[in-house]
């Protein structure tokens, strides 16, 4: 059948289905009566599953996306049809304006530029599906905006007429968009102080687009006009971090944990006498886990107490929405955007030093070589002896007082690590970079720090305690969130080995797997470009996320992995205690694996939604200090390479810069032969990663975020 006669008979039965389905919503009806009503002949009644012969244009197509949206429950016999009936999900827009709204599910839906409806990126939309189009994916187009993605957006002001301020939103991908303010709204004050090429934040009304890209706007302040750092107020907005809590979440608990206020006190075991202490970074406030040791003989019996968020948490409650809405913590250089309440995520929760705590603990028995023979799961009290940075815990390390406990956890670390890496897991040596701010938001300092063995002890006990929860709860066919993180796509083996031979590295990968990797890593050590090829090979990794399946951590070399150590700052560690203490009380599961999906996807895209928001005022605050030192010469190390830039790492400031493709070509873009080379027509020359470049300082555009760098005079070759 003609692509343009497949389309229009797909477009047709989604719409008249759909507009069925609508009318009979809060109602149950027959599949039998469903198949007299929309297929026409008796061989189309037989088929379950019309997407194979016709590329999709059937009736079960939508019912099994509509089945996973929520909205039906179908047996083999009725369909019943939830109340209300609306196809909504979040809207992404490209450059060239056409939508993908991600449903709950996770499936995406494609809308049409003309059929946006001006939605902007980040809007929950209602959708009509219409066809089954190209690539057999759903289309569709709005049918309204739900919910705006943000609460404010900035606008630089780029016109002002007799009736109106027009100005183009600002921090929002896809194509151009524009805002405008009538000045009948405002006072003339406002009117005569606003100027061309100012930034506002301002409010857009729902459903408030009217002609040529163009939104109305409720409100407006001047972007100078506010007391806070100005770069985190951007990134809140941006991000629509910077709602507060909901007044109608009950925020009144009990300022100390004890037997008169714990309902199952009595059911915990308490470990109160035992040693126990908390191991973070200078300036945490919420603390989720603690760690305790005693030997045993031959054996050592090691604890991980993580704070039982679940106790104060009651699934389904106001707070526990907005915990989900939420789904993680956000950790903006010196500020936090917390999951939880502070009175919760600092106080209650946390497991300060000195207080009785409710805590979720995982009893492991092994030895010194980093064997597990057992693990326990159980509710507890404890009390913190200790409250210890990674800085003071790292100087009692390297003490070596061997009565120590914390040198004891630090040999059974080792232990665990060395036996992992035996076990298969890729091992980079990477630094993190840290920004120091002022209380004004001014940088202070940019450095870069390596992991301290006390470091590495907290991570080794916490992932020893992940494995361990994810171990039972697969055993025991719960249905969870587990971490997941797929093995690297075996395409990726040739641009890798392209790499190693361009540097003169004879070493050549075989296949894809932890020893091949490894042995790749031992023959690059040292060479000058060994810290590029490790950024290279992390990239060349796929996404972690959250999802039901059990398919395991690739990069971690675990069979079975979740996330069980950070309720307080993680959604997906909290609906984990969840499922392990149903386990252990001989209770129903709380989710079943419909939300368990769900829940997957959500959080999983609010997770890489804060690592862009940290990203980016990182990235900020790295183009204010550049601007702050005044410096206009830098050497710069080529860290990667794509059609219109190059970019660069600046040598002792930790700090990322671009050079604009024109700098080395009259064309339209660069010649790229492979992911680590380029080619100068202006040098005549093969620029590859890795090379040292003198650079100048162009501009620092804030809008862009980039430090844009020129080279300086580059010899050609002879």
């Amino acid at each position: 059948m003609p692509r343009e006669k497949q389309e229009k008979k797909s477009e047709s039965l989604i719409l008249k289905v759909f507009e069925y389905f609508s009318i009979k919503a809060g109602t149950e009806i027959k599949l039998s009566e469903l198949k007299d009503k929309f297929l026409k002949n008796k061989k189309d009644k037989k088929k379950k599953d019309q997407f194979k012969e016709d590329k999709g244009y059937t009736l079960f197509y939508l019912i099994n996306i509509l089945e996973d949206e929520g909205l039906l429950k179908s047996t083999k016999k009725t369909i019943q049809i939830l109340k209300p009936f609306k196809l909504t999900g979040k809207m992404s827009l490209s450059n060239r304006g056409d939508g993908f709204v991600k449903l709950t599910s996770g499936m995406e839906v494609f809308v049409p530029s003309e059929k946006t409806y001006g939605s902007i990126t980040g809007d929950i939309v209602e959708l009509l599906p219409i066809k089954v189009g190209k690539k057999e994916r759903l289309e569709g187009e709005v049918l309204s905006i739900v919910k705006r993605g943000r609460e404010l957006y900035r606008m630089k002001v780029t016109e002002i007429d007799g009736k109106y301020i027009f100005g183009k939103l600002l921090d929002i991908t896809g194509e151009y968009k524009e805002g405008a303010i009538s000045k009948k709204t405002l006072l003339l004050d406002i009117i005569n102080a606003i100027k061309v090429d100012d930034v506002l934040i301002v409010k857009l009304k729902e459903n408030s687009f009217f002609e040529n890209h163009i939104y109305e706007v409720s409100f407006l302040r001047f972007e100078e006009g506010s007391t806070r750092d100005k770069d985190l107020n951007r990134i809140l907005m941006k991000y629509n971090y910077n709602q507060n809590y909901p007044n109608t979440i009950p925020l009144i608990f009990p300022e100390e944990v004890n037997e008169n206020t714990v309902e199952d006190w009595n059911k915990r075991v308490d470990l109160r006498k035992l040693w126990t202490v908390t191991i973070d970074g200078e300036t945490a406030k919420d603390f989720d886990d603690a760690i305790s040791i005693e030997e045993e003989n031959s054996t050592v019996r090691f604890y991980v107490h993580i704070a039982d968020v679940s106790y104060y948490v009651k699934q389904g409650s106001a707070l526990d929405e907005e915990a989900y809405r939420r789904s993680t913590s956000v950790y903006l250089i010196d500020t936090v955007v917390p999951m939880l309440p502070p009175i919760l995520s600092e106080n209650l929760c946390s497991l300060v030093a000195g207080k009785n705590r409710l805590a979720f603990t995982v009893e492991m028995t092994g030895d010194y070589t980093g064997r597990i023979f057992s693990a326990r799961f159980y509710k507890s009290i404890i009390q913190v002896d200790r409250r210890l940075t990674y800085e003071i815990a790292q100087k009692e390390i390297e003490n070596g007082d061997t009565e120590n406990p914390l040198v004891k956890l630090m040999k059974l670390a080792k232990g665990l690590k060395e036996r992992r890496l035996a076990n298969g897991r890729v091992e980079l040596e990477l630094k993190e970079v840290y920004i120091k701010t002022n209380e004004t938001g001014d940088v202070e300092r940019i450095e870069e720090k390596s992991r301290l063995d006390s470091h590495i002890l907290i991570e080794e006990l916490m992932l020893s305690a992940n494995t361990k929860v994810a171990e039972f709860l697969r055993k025991r066919k719960a249905p969870a969130l587990f971490r997941i993180h797929e093995p690297m796509e075996e395409e990726k083996l040739e641009k890798l080995n392209t790499f190693l031979s361009l540097y003169g590295i004879s070493y050549q990968l075989k296949s894809i797997d932890y020893e091949e990797i490894e042995d790749a890593l031992q023959e690059i050590k040292g060479h000058e470009v060994e810290r590029i090829f490790h950024y290279f090979l992390l990239r060349s990794f796929m996404q972690a996320y959250y999802g039901g399946e059990v398919i395991g951590h690739w990069g971690l070399g675990f069979k079975y992995y979740c996330h069980f150590t950070s309720p307080i700052r993680r959604y997906p560690d909290l609906v984990v205690h969840r499922v392990l203490d149903s386990l252990i009380q001989g209770d129903p599961f709380p989710y079943s694996e419909e939300e368990i999906t769900k829940m997957g996807f959500h959080t999983s895209e609010e997770e890489r939604k804060a690592a862009d928001a940290e990203r980016d005022l990182q990235k900020i605050k790295s183009c204010r200090y550049i601007e702050k030192l005044g410096l206009k010469d830098f050497v710069g190390v080529v860290t990667g390479v794509k059609p219109q830039f190059v970019y660069v790492d600046l040598e002792t400031f930790y700090v990322e810069g671009v050079i604009a493709h024109h700098h080395f070509t009259n064309e339209m873009e660069l010649i790229l032969p492979n992911d680590f080379s380029f080619i100068s027509k202006k040098y005549s020359k093969t620029f590859f990663l890795g090379e040292k470049l003198e650079l100048s300082l162009e501009k620092i555009d804030y809008e862009e975020i980039k430090i844009f760098l020129k080279p300086k005079i580059i010899s050609k070759p002879h």
